[in-house]
Order: structure tokens, then C-alpha cells, then sequence
């Protein structure tokens, strides 16, 4: 049986071109990363940390945004759009504009996914339904007005095609499992690979693997971000969200 991270697609990480990260700075209305001072990197080292969902968490609501959350993100995982390659060029700079778009984008996507997990769990689209209100940019992914059924399906078919048009650039590729960190592996043993152009789809490689695979993603019940639960019954993302809640229902019942 292949590891966990085999089935969630990370094996595939390995191959993945060297990307960069590192301090940067806000020029303007720009992203500016420090090439001086950038380093190498393989993605597949940051796979486990789920980057879809730091992406997610950079900038969700566009009357919000903080440019300090896209310099926290570069110095773990690098620029969007320019990596190795572009050292010494004077280039890695990247519009903060095109960064809220993106990380909005794919936090709406993971919002529609689990809202079509948690109706189809429930039998009903109540929940997705919920999630097109809130979203209403992408409420053309499915007719509104259709039976639970319907609007379930075609959810399915065009969530798919959405993040499909995001892995535009991939290049199909076929890499040995000889050095791979998977339970089975060796000299005649090879898997299938994606070569993404870019961080941003390596990003979407990565959900898009999570999806296909039907590992778990899930909405913490106290603070609303998405996380990867640990086991089953895990309901928040992390003890502290836990605490924090049990400490607000406490005090609201001081309250009555």
C-alpha cells in the first residue's frame, strides 16, 4: 500500500523544479522579493504544510487585505510566478492586486468544495447553497435555481473545470520512485508527475491531488479557516481555536 503521502500526491512534489523564497518588501502597489538574499529551494519541503491553504489565508476579504501576510508568505514559500529563473534579473516583483485575486480565488474554491462534501454527507445543498450566497462571483459554477440533485452535479463538473484552466502550463512527466520517500519504491517502480510552470500551480496541483484523493478538508467550527483535520472528529483547527471558543461560549452565558 503506497504512504499516506504517496495517496495525497506529495511523492509527486519531489520532482518539481527548484523554486525560491526569502525576505521581501512592499514597493508600492508591488510584492518585491530581495534576490540578494533569496534562497533555493525544493517545493516538495513545504508539501505538508498544505500551501493551498496559507495561499487562502493571505488575503480572503478583498476590504481587508494586509500586504504583511504576502511578505510572510514569500519568506516561507516565494514569489507566485517567479522563481529560480528569474534571480538576477531584477524581476521578481509581482503585482499585490494579481495576489488578492489569487488567494481569494482559491479560498472560494476550497469554500465550494467543502460545501459540496458536507451536502452531499447530508443529503441536502443547503449548505452549498449557503456558500454560492456568501460567493455570489461564482455563482455561475451552477444553476441556482436547480433541484438539490442538479445543482450538486453541476458543482461537480465545473469546480473540476475550474481548477483544470489553473494547471494551464503543467507539463505531464513520469519520474523514478528511487528517490522518493514512499513505502514502495525502487529501480523499476516509476509514477506519473505533473511539472507545474510555477508556484501557483504547484499550489493547485497540490488541491487538486487532495480533491482526487478525497482527503479531508474541512471548516474549523470556531474560526471558520479551512484546515486538515487530524482524525475525524477533529472540529477545529488547532487547541488554541478550541479554547478560545470554549472561553466565548462561557462568557456569552455569563452574560444571559
Amino acid at each position: 500500500m503506497a504512504s499516506n503521502s504517496t495517496k495525497n500526491g506529495l511523492a509527486q512534489w519531489r520532482s518539481y523544479p527548484q523554486w525560491v523564497r526569502g525576505p521581501a518588501r512592499i514597493v508600492g502597489e508591488e510584492i518585491i522579493l530581495d534576490e540578494d538574499r533569496a534562497e533555493p529551494y525544493g517545493i516538495h519541503e513545504r508539501a505538508n504544510d498544505h500551501v493551498f491553504l496559507e495561499l487562502a489565508e493571505v488575503g480572503p476579504d478583498p476590504s481587508k487585505v494586509d500586504p504583511r501576510n504576502v511578505v510572510s508568505f514569500v519568506r516561507r514559500n516565494g514569489l507566485l510566478w517567479h522563481g529560480a529563473d528569474s534571480l538576477g534579473t531584477g524581476e521578481c516583483r509581482e503585482p499585490l492586486a494579481e495576489w488578492w485575486a489569487e488567494s481569494r480565488m482559491i479560498g472560494i474554491l476550497q469554500e465550494v468544495y467543502v460545501g459540496l462534501k458536507d451536502s452531499i454527507r447530508e443529503g441536502s445543498a443547503s449548505t452549498l447553497r449557503s456558500v454560492y450566497e456568501r460567493f455570489p462571483e461564482v455563482s455561475k459554477l451552477a444553476p441556482l435555481d436547480a433541484d438539490d440533485e442538479q445543482l450538486s452535479e453541476e458543482t461537480s463538473a465545473n469546480l473540476a473545470e475550474v481548477i483544470t484552466l489553473k494547471l494551464e502550463g503543467c507539463q505531464l512527466g513520469l519520474t523514478s520512485s528511487v528517490y522518493l520517500d514512499t513505502e514502495v519504491r525502487g529501480p523499476g517502480i516509476f509514477f506519473v508527475l505533473q511539472r507545474p510552470p510555477n508556484l501557483l500551480s504547484a499550489i493547485y496541483v497540490h488541491l487538486a491531488q487532495f480533491m482526487a484523493n478525497r482527503a479531508p478538508i474541512e471548516e474549523c467550527v470556531g474560526c471558520g479557516r479551512m484546515f486538515i483535520p487530524e482524525s475525524g472528529k477533529q472540529k477545529y483547527c488547532t487547541k488554541s481555536c478550541a479554547s478560545t471558543s470554549r472561553w466565548r461560549r462561557w462568557k456569552a452565558r455569563q452574560k444571559r
